[in-house]
């Protein structure tokens, strides 16, 4: 079935099936037996596999649906997100559940044998006329598979099928399809999932419906920013929601909501297609095609220059043997159907012999060598090893001379890079030395203020100061966890650690954006760190609502926007500031009193203040190819599609979900929970009983005075005494004191430890100083009778003194 192709409107806000609604659709659609058992087996149990175990450069995401009411994974970020993004707009598709149970299915390897092997499809989809088994694959996989045999992989007209998977799951009950995924429909994917978040918006009243319908009525067609401003909204979500209920229609295929101007609406398809042809006639570029034109029908200044000299030689009446050549040039031409001017064109370019003139084994033995000595070698430079070649050829075939470095150029050029890469340097390298893929067949770039976002850390290189002892300081280097907006380009939180990436950092940003914002991206993107793929990260997003995306491990091509983010700070900021390591070389060639943590003068404090100066001064920074900065672009963004964000609120139940799990911990009746040096207490765990209980506590991820107790199945919170004391801190104060609480906790135990050892240390050297030297020693006699009144200074008078040995002060000076 065509999926997508029938809007939503009757099914919208609708979850999946519940009991007695499923077992009516089981009987109008007769499903029975085996293929009951199956579904049933889907719909109760988990997905059989985790996505992305195996991707290489695969963008895998975890997509909330409404109609589902959890996540749904996606293996792919286009094939895959685009069949999700179309099973949550057809009101046809009534639950679509991600990684079904497998099955085993018989498939013929590449001998040509029959073998036996388990089949996962990637989704199981209840349609309003049954159920399918879905493969989701692009065209050009589909064309390559099929171009294999004929066996496994066939096209039948327009569509393909996997016949070992339809063959098995017929028999089981269950039609299998394979959903083929074109690049062309990019358009119509990116415009649904803005109809889809427009969804989660109030409506709008019938009166601005009214009012629409007026003017297009008297203007047949209109751009979409053209209606707004006509109507006078502030917005185009309300437009966007009448599109999707059909009370206008647009060009939903071929052009993007969010390129207003250019996204034309009418009432009635006719009336649309004639606007959309005058459109496409009055632009100067209305497709990206590949474009292979000879170079005789553009040549370059100097070919056009002498085919012109020609011209005008002959034309001159010149009666010589170049000209009569030319001439005859011309008339060859005119039967091929060029003018004059073409067919007197140099072809330089066709020049030379380009025939192999190494025999064929020569040549062999030179691709052999390029695939195996040379790519295994690391390090090993063209030169080097060329003449590693010539001396191996000549062991080889000692009657032939080796190839030319030319030709071992030529050829080298010829391996893979990639193929090069993963053999010297693994799966990281692979990546980045393979080709790009066409321009034509990638993915939209995010065309939305807030749509998608990337998270990453950077161990800043740079030192600064976490304890001072007055005449020594202890220094560190913080890791700095931050948020961009990939459309605008703009900074959207940033964070502060003294302690490695993990859950804690990627809360206390995400606080910040909803600090600063009062929202949170639709969608984030984030490397494959534990503290990214962990339960808490993605139950934390599951439940806000936005979709969690994990680019390729190992592959340096993605990313690039936050690490450009961080190396702007490097390379414009930190290279300024004392105790900087950002010239690594530099670094490595000073002496020790000169290393930079020796350099250290900002404190926390100082430093949290200087990143956020420099995320206010990049994001009012005029870089965008729009003429406009990163926080303009944003603003502009979040006032034209205000749905496209997740609004959140700094509420308790926010700050509890980003506390971070932590364990169970014994706390005594009369003074608290005991966590670090603190102790937490509130008087609702009076509640739990005796002593040596153990209760689940949450610590605040900013306050280290604040912990969140589970008590009686609710969380309390629970404050330390020095909590008053930290509410009168300023913003950057509150920021950074958990800094100096918590994540430094380590280091001062270690810097504590080390003081006591100089304790040890100064002890030893005064026991020492004791056992050589003569200290006066002053003897007091004893009380001779119990109840004798001699007083102390009696006593002192009757003591015998011992005389000094001043040659030991001498000696000790």
């Amino acid at each position: 079935m065509p999926y997508g192709c029938a809007s939503a409107r009757r099914g919208r806000g609708t979850n999946m099936l519940n009991d007695q609604e499923f077992s009516d659709y089981c009987r109008s659609i007769s499903l029975t037996g085996e293929a009951l058992e199956y579904v049933e087996r889907v719909r109760t149990g988990n997905p059989s596999r985790m996505v992305g175990a195996r991707a290489i450069s695969n963008v895998i995401g975890f997509v909330p649906s409404a109609k589902m009411g959890f996540s749904v994974s996606a293996e792919s970020r286009m094939p895959e997100r685009a069949f999700i993004t179309l099973c949550e707009y057809d009101h046809r598709i009534l639950e679509f559940w991600d990684q079904p149970d497998p099955i085993r299915i018989q498939i013929k390897d590449k001998k040509d044998r029959l073998r036996s092997i388990w089949y996962t499809p990637d989704y199981l989809v209840l349609t309003l006329s049954g159920v399918r088994a879905v493969e989701v694959k692009d065209e050009i996989s589909c064309s390559e598979l099929c171009a294999r045999g004929s066996y496994n992989w066939r096209k039948c007209g327009e569509r393909y099928e996997y016949y070992p998977a339809k063959k098995a799951f017929s028999e089981v009950g269950v039609q299998h399809e394979v959903f083929v995924y074109r690049h062309e429909t990019k358009y119509k994917i990116s415009n649904i999932e803005s109809i889809l978040s427009a969804r989660q918006s109030p409506r709008y009243d019938s009166s601005g419906a009214e009012k629409v319908k007026r003017y297009l009525s008297e203007n047949v067609w209109m751009s979409l920013y053209d209606l707004k401003e006509a109507v006078g909204l502030e917005s185009f979500c309300e437009l966007v929601q009448m599109i999707d209920d059909g009370v206008m229609i647009g060009d939903l295929d071929g052009s993007l909501i969010s390129s207003p101007r250019g996204f034309l609406v009418s009432l009635q398809d006719a009336y649309l297609e004639q606007g959309i042809k005058v459109l496409k006639e009055r632009r100067p570029f209305s497709t990206a095609e590949n474009v292979s034109i000879d170079m005789g029908l553009a040549p370059s200044a100097g070919r056009a220059k002498q085919a012109l000299s020609r011209l005008e030689r002959i034309d001159s009446g010149e009666k010589s043997r170049s000209t009569r050549r030319w001439i005859t040039q011309i008339q060859e031409g005119e039967k091929l159907g060029l003018t004059r001017f073409q067919s007197l064109l140099p072809e330089y370019h066709k020049s030379g012999n380009r025939k192999n003139k190494a025999p064929d084994y020569v040549l062999r033995f030179l691709d052999d060598y390029l695939r195996s000595e040379h790519c295994a070698k690391r390090g090993l430079s063209e030169y080097r090893s060329y003449i590693a070649y010539k001396s191996l050829a000549r062991q080889r075939h000692p009657n032939v001379a080796p190839v030319s470095r030319t030709t071992f150029r030529k050829y080298l050029a010829m391996v893979p890079g990639d193929y090069i890469g993963y053999q010297r340097g693994g799966r990281r390298m692979s990546n980045a030395m393979s080709s790009a893929t066409p321009v034509l067949y990638r993915g939209l770039k995010t065309s939305y203020a807030w749509r998608t976002a990337a998270v990453d850390h950077y161990y800043a290189d740079i030192y600064i100061v976490i304890f001072n002892g007055g005449d020594y300081v202890f220094a560190a280097r913080p890791t700095i966890t931050g948020i961009i907006d990939l459309y605008s380009g703009a900074v959207l939180a940033l964070s502060l650690s003294l302690l490695p990436p993990s859950r804690k950092t990627i809360a206390k940003a995400l606080r910040d954006c909803v600090r600063r914002h009062g929202k949170l991206p639709s969608e984030l993107i984030v490397d494959r760190g534990a503290e990214f793929k962990s339960v808490y990260f993605a139950s934390l997003l599951a439940d806000l609502g936005i979709t969690l995306s994990l680019r390729p491990s190992a592959h340096p091509r993605f990313g690039g926007e936050i690490e450009g983010l961080f190396g702007d700070f490097k390379k414009m900021w930190l290279v300024n500031r004392p105790g900087n390591t950002a010239d690594y070389k530099e670094v490595r060639s000073v002496d020790r009193k000169f290393s930079p943590e020796r350099d250290a003068v900002l404190r926390p404090y100082d430093f949290y203040r200087e990143l956020v100066a420099f995320m206010d001064w990049r994001n009012a920074k005029p870089v965008s190819p729009g003429g406009g900065s990163p926080i303009y672009l944003l603003n502009q963004g979040q006032r034209d599609f205000p749905y496209i964000a997740k609004k959140v609120s700094i509420d308790q139940e926010f700050l509890i979900a980003t506390s971070v799990d932590s364990k169970r911990y014994k706390f005594d009746p009369i003074r608290g929970i005991h966590i670090g040096e603190m102790h937490y207490w509130s008087p609702e765990l009076a509640l739990l009983g005796g002593k040596n209980a153990r209760v689940e506590v949450r610590p605040d991820a900013e306050n280290p005075h604040l912990v969140y107790a589970g008590v009686n199945n609710h969380w309390v919170s629970c404050q330390s005494a020095r909590i008053h004391e930290y509410l009168t801190l300023d913003p950057i104060g509150q920021h950074v004191h958990a800094l100096e609480v918590i994540d430094a906790l380590k280091d001062k135990r270690a810097i504590k430890e080390q003081a006591d050892e100089s304790l040890v240390a100064i002890i030893r050297e005064m026991d020492s100083l004791a056992e050589h030297s003569e200290i006066p020693a002053l003897t007091i006699a004893p009380q001779i009778e119990a109840g004798s009144d001699q007083d102390i200074f009696s006593r002192i008078r009757n003591s015998r003194v011992e005389p000094l040995a001043v040659e030991a002060w001498r000696d000790q000076r």
